[in-house]
């Protein structure tokens, strides 16, 4: 799950007993991901037992706003691939987009 995020995964995940895996947004990125990191992320959780099943995008980000790259959904879209992760890709607020230089690509494309 990004850091940061919208509070309900968080919540909804340790209300079914799951475990969160956090992965950081990138500020300076605006507010991209850097799979090397979400790949540390993946293999520390793996290290302590916790079996990974999913990764979350948020796209465009809530809070951020941001609107992912079409190189990096690419990235993660191999990424989960290689790692046999169902992505959830929530995409709600893809019609609140206020970025011409960034516009929103869904990760179903």
């Amino acid at each position: 799950v990004p850091v940061p995020q919208y509070p309900l995964y968080s919540a909804a995940i340790a209300l079914f007993g799951g475990s969160l895996v956090p992965y950081y947004l990138e500020e300076t990125a605006n507010w991209g991901l850097d799979v090397n990191d979400l790949r540390q992320s993946v293999a520390q959780a793996r290290s302590k037992g916790i079996t990974v099943r999913a990764m979350v995008i948020i796209n465009p980000g809530n809070p951020t706003g941001q609107c992912l790259s079409e190189a990096n959904l690419r990235e993660i879209l191999n990424f989960c691939f290689k790692e046999n992760l169902v992505l959830l890709g929530d995409e709600v607020y893809q019609q609140n987009v206020y970025q011409d230089e960034r516009p929103f690509i869904s990760s179903r494309k």
